[in-house]
């Protein structure tokens, strides 16, 4: 096994390199303009390799890994340069949309805002108004008027958190506060409205309308959070009950319900339908129809990575050529990574990526450790070794951003992932059969009932001696020793070869190296 068979995961690393060594350094417009320089000879060199053939094939290969290195460093610099600004000392009269619905808070709304005026054109902030009708009257696309003094973000020395960078990783590039009076809301007088507002708009009229078949409380929750990606209506003792149980990952629209979706519409669209010649159109129909899902929904992150990995694994089935999986996870992540290059900080990126290719490395050994005589004994099988796999590479991550670790994930794994591909077929169905009453209340009713017997087993897992374990993983230096450790102790007991074992070692003594050198330097 050797990182070339992967060519799309040998840009990745380099490209993600690039990002976080841009993110590391303050000074961003220096790395801007350093980064320019070697842009150049970078790229001479690749073009002499490339004529030269066969003589500096090896400079070919570091000549592309240098480009995607300098292409992180200049994306995310970009990015940074665009975030970071200088606002007025005092305060002044903004104007804005409004980009997300608005979020109760314990003491306040939270309003996400565009700026459109010149002070700031094009950047997003934070908000914070009274919570009042005004407020959770506002709709996504409202123009939005206040008068007050946006500052940039800041850290608590009460609160051990990167706050300020968490804002700035996520495209926040300042907050305030609005006494109720000083803003208001227009009128919208253009007809245009963006297409992501009208995908929120839709959604949210989506929830209305499973709110006015019947559905309520955590039953509609839980299925706006795995039909929709709609999160904000679940409840906070939920969603721990969830996260303790070790079954967070069934709330996210993923790959988990990217494949339920392409079996049902497989299921509804045979192969029959197409010519014979024509087969591969009904693998691009169900492939559209999956992105237009997805833009309905806002296109998060984890259905992003999925549906890029399913739609190429098709077009390479169609043209009659294999295509690895890791090779697909990484394409996927590279597209990812090169039009939002802050999406590597994002925690659901993490550990969705993480986790799908723990998965495509360690299933397939794990699965070989037993061989059930029974398909009902292989498929309860399959499903222990998928959230060993899983587990195991998302952990680290777990541990670094949690502090704990989900000791019962096994258990509720083999319970809810069955309930949950039931959860999320009704889910579906429900719009095909809801317009009907008969059907609309048989399926209203086995959803709530579905959902709740979800529920209460996951309530009484995460009510189990010791279901949460406290972990403590400080810093992302960390995380990298932990991942290349397991990563070349897995490599050397599958290869037997020592080797592997070594290098391991020392790549955790070389990200050490620079975690200490990064510290004192910076």
């Amino acid at each position: 096994m050797r990182l070339s068979d992967w060519p799309s995961l040998r840009l990745v690393l380099p490209l993600a390199g690039g990002i976080l060594l841009s993110d590391t350094i303050s000074d961003t417009a220096s790395v801007v303009q350093v980064c320019h320089a070697i842009l150049v000879p970078s790229l001479f060199v690749l073009l002499v390799s490339f004529v030269s053939g066969r003589r500096l094939a090896h400079m070919y290969g570091i000549g592309i890994v240098l480009c995607f290195f300098i292409l992180g460093c200049l994306s995310y610099g970009d990015y940074a340069m665009k975030v970071h600004v200088e606002w007025p000392d005092s305060p002044m009269v903004h104007s804005g949309v409004l980009v997300e619905w608005p979020q109760e808070k314990a003491r306040s709304c939270r309003l996400d805002i565009e700026i459109a005026d010149s002070t700031g054109a094009g950047r997003r902030i934070i908000m914070y108004v009274p919570k009042d009708s005004a407020a959770f009257a506002a709709i996504p696309g409202q123009q939005v008027c206040f008068y007050g003094r946006i500052r940039n973000p800041s850290n608590s020395d009460s609160i051990d958190f990167d706050y300020a960078g968490y804002l700035y990783r996520h495209g926040i590039s300042g907050t305030l506060w609005v006494p109720a009076g000083k803003w208001c809301t227009l009128v919208r007088t253009e007809r245009r409205v963006p297409l992501r507002t009208a995908a929120m708009i839709l959604r949210h009229r989506m929830i209305g309308k499973l709110q006015e078949w019947g559905l309520e409380g955590n039953a509609l929750a839980v299925t706006a959070a795995v039909s929709l990606g709609e999160k904000r209506i679940l409840d906070d003792s939920l969603r721990q009950i969830y996260s303790n149980a070790g079954a967070s990952h069934v709330l996210a629209v993923s790959g988990l319900h990217v494949g339920i979706l392409f079996w049902l519409l497989g299921t509804l669209i045979p192969y029959s339908l197409f010519p014979y010649r024509a087969r591969w159109s009904r693998d691009v129909l169900i492939i559209a129809v999956m992105w237009i899902y997805a833009f309905m929904i806002g296109l998060p992150l984890s259905i992003t990575r999925s549906l890029v990995m399913f739609s190429m694994l098709s077009v390479c089935r169609a043209a009659g050529r294999d295509s690895s999986s890791v090779n697909s996870l990484a394409f996927a992540a590279l597209v990812i990574l090169v039009l939002q290059p802050q999406g590597l900080f994002d925690m659901g990126f993490q550990l969705s990526f993480s986790a799908v290719l723990a998965i495509l490395l360690f299933e397939p050994d794990i699965h070989g450790l037993l061989t059930p005589k029974t398909s009902a004994g292989n498929y309860f099988w399959g499903i222990v070794a998928v959230s060993l796999a899983a587990q195991l590479g998302t952990a680290p991550l777990v541990a670094f951003h949690f502090g704990s670790f989900s000791t019962w994930f096994l258990l509720a794994n083999l319970t809810v992932i069955p309930l949950m591909f039931v959860t999320v077929c009704l889910s579906m169905l429900i719009w095909a059969l809801g317009w009907f009453e008969p059907t609309r209340i048989a399926v209203v009713e086995m959803l709530d009932a579905v959902i709740s017997l979800e529920n209460c087993i996951l309530e009484h897992i995460s009510s189990l001696p010791h279901s949460v374990l406290e972990l403590d993983v400080n810093s992302g230096a960390d995380v990298w020793t932990i991942y290349a450790l397991m990563l070349f102790i897995w490599l050397w007991i599958k290869e037997s070869d020592a080797h592997r074992l070594v290098q391991g070692l020392l790549s955790a003594a070389v990200i050490s190296l620079l975690s200490m050198v990064q510290l004192f330097a910076f």
